[in-house]
């Protein structure tokens, strides 16, 4: 994932050092789970973004075609609709994500 049109500046944790984050890598795991971190580039320490799985995936997929169908729809009822099936998947992908942190974060 590249962040061209964002820059994030942090702080590591490890030495102190601050940087720009640039690039966001990928680990893949079993069972179709993604790592997705960057890491410091003083001294190679990784922070975990955030982890995905094919539901965390197929939830954004359907997300993006409703916020297609937003810009498109001519009926406020129908942009209501989408709005609160969105907001739907995005509690549901929050959801799954912790837990996939917590999983991840015991091996």
């Amino acid at each position: 994932m590249d962040l061209e049109t964002q820059q994030v500046a942090v702080n590591c944790n490890k030495c102190k050092g601050d940087f720009v984050i640039n690039t966001i890598k990928l680990e893949k795991f079993n069972g179709g789970i993604e790592r997705n971190y960057f890491t410091c580039p003083h001294c190679q320490e990784q922070y975990t973004a955030f982890y995905t799985n094919q539901k965390v995936r197929k939830n954004q997929t359907e997300m993006a075609a409703l916020r297609w169908k937003i810009q498109r729809a001519t009926f406020i009822n129908k942009v209501n609709r989408f709005l609160k099936q969105i907001e739907a998947l995005r509690k549901d992908n929050e959801k799954e994500m912790n837990r996939l942190r917590e999983e991840m974060g015991r091996r």
